[in-house]
This record gives C-alpha cells, structure tokens and sequence, in this order.
C-alpha cells in the first residue's frame, strides 16, 4: 500500500514536469480575382474578427477596398466580397499587384497577410536579410548584381503587448518601402517591421523584371502567447528533476522511519 502511495505520487509529479501537446489555431487567407471583385476565404481552422482588404498603390500605400457589409465574425470556410476596381500595376513591369488582408484573432490581436494578384516568379539571386529586434535587417547587393531596386512589403505586427490597453479595432498597415539601391548609401538597410517580427516580402526589379524573395517571420507572434512555462529551457527541467528526486528521497526516508518505530512498537 506504501510503494502502491509512492508510485502514484511519483507519477503525478512526472506530469507536473513535462508539458503536454497543445494545439494552436490557426488564420490564412486564399484569394481569387475576378474583372470587378476580389474574394478571400479563410481557409484556416480559426475565425477571424474585423478583416479588411487593402491593395498597395503606387507610392506603396495601402489603400483600403470597400465592403459593403464589413463583417465582425469571418468563420472558418466564409469569404468575403470585395468590389475591386480596375487593377492598376505598381508599375508597367508589375503585372501583379500586392494584396493585403488585416483581421484580429479571438484575443484582439492584431494581424496581416500579403497575397497577390498573380504570384510573382520566385527570385534567382537573393538579398541576406535577418532580423534584430523589431527590425528587418536587409544587406545591399553586390556590385555585379542585377537587383536595381527593392521594394519591401510586411503586414506589421506588434504581437500581444497592444492588448494591455482597450483594444481598438482599426486597421493601420504601413506603406512598403521602396529601396533604390543605386542611392541607398549604406551596406545594410533597417526597416522597423513591428514586435512580431512578420513575415515580409522582397520585390527585387532587375533588367528582367521583378522577382519576389519571402523573408521567413520571426515567429515571435505565437510565441508570445504561449504560457512561460512551456518555454521553460534545459535548465529548468534538470531542476525540477534534481527537485523531484531530493523529493522522492524525503518521502522514502520519511516512511522508513514510520516502519522502524512501528515495528519498535
């Protein structure tokens, strides 16, 4: 009965110490083009609040497409209809045009997601890029290179730390930037992309033609909203496990002495 005790206290202590799987919800949208509307479906597992449309123009600006009915609540599966106007190119060479679509998650955060009208071709030759805090790092190209100009497009993303204040559900996307590498004047461009550290696109125009290169997220975003304890490092595990067994020791010496002046008695 004693070691039958030991033994299930020893199990639930073993589960104290190892997280179990959770999975997270997720939001992306899918876009279609017809002559006069544009639809995005949300094709994820998670509804979105507030979504908004918004195409870049040629200053890159976000311009925002009207809805007639803006929804509050896009479930997974529904779309929404936009009336699109005629498409007109960032430039003659551009024969796709960049699309935005804003919402909020269930929690009132903020996000964004960058799609096209038509899928740039991938680029050949790429731009070291990375990330140091909130900003996107970009290192010029090479003298030999073909790139002339860059354009760089996020939907910029603060992760959770809007939410401590009243949440407000307005969209607010900042115009890509525009990179003449010719003027640039420094080796390394930073651009401030927001807390979340998104994922952001790089629209290199050479003699060919614009070619698109995906700098991968941060990731920062959903990380932030995990509980701290399932980001606990090495160091706490070894912890917690030299913890357990001083634990499990006490417990032992605890019931031999019981044992002994029980069987004094």
């Amino acid at each position: 009965m004693v070691m039958r005790t030991l033994t299930q206290a020893l199990l639930a202590g073993m589960t104290l110490l190892f997280p179990l799987p959770a999975a997270a919800g997720g939001i992306s949208f899918l876009l279609a083009l017809t002559v006069s509307e544009l639809t995005a479906t949300n094709q994820g597992d998670s509804a979105a609040f507030h979504p908004a449309v918004f195409r870049m123009v040629p200053d890159g600006r976000w311009e925002r497409l009207a809805m007639a009915a803006p929804p509050a609540y896009l479930p997974p599966g529904a779309l929404l209809r936009v009336a699109c106007p005629a498409m007109s190119p960032v430039t003659q060479r551009m024969p796709f045009e960049p699309v935005m679509v804003r919402f909020f998650d269930q929690a009132g955060v903020g996000f964004g997601q960058i799609l096209f009208s038509q899928n740039p071709p991938p680029a050949k030759e790429l731009l070291t890029a990375r990330y140091a805090g909130r900003e996107l790092l970009i290192e010029a190209p090479v003298s030999s290179s073909s790139i002339r100009t860059s354009w760089v497009l996020w939907a910029g993303e603060e992760g959770i730390a809007p939410i401590r204040l009243p949440v407000r559900f307005e969209h607010h996307p900042l115009p890509a930037r525009r990179i003449d590498w010719r003027q640039a004047g420094a080796r390394v461009v930073r651009i401030d992309v927001g807390a979340g550290q998104p994922s952001a696109f790089l629209l290199h125009e050479t003699e060919k033609g614009y070619a698109s290169q995906t700098v991968p997220g941060g990731h920062l975003q959903g990380w932030e909203q995990r509980s701290a304890w399932l980001d606990a490092g090495a160091l706490f595990y070894r912890t917690a496990l030299l913890a357990l067994g001083a634990a499990a020791g006490a417990v032992m010496l605890h019931l031999l002495l019981v044992l002994r002046r029980r069987g004094r008695a």
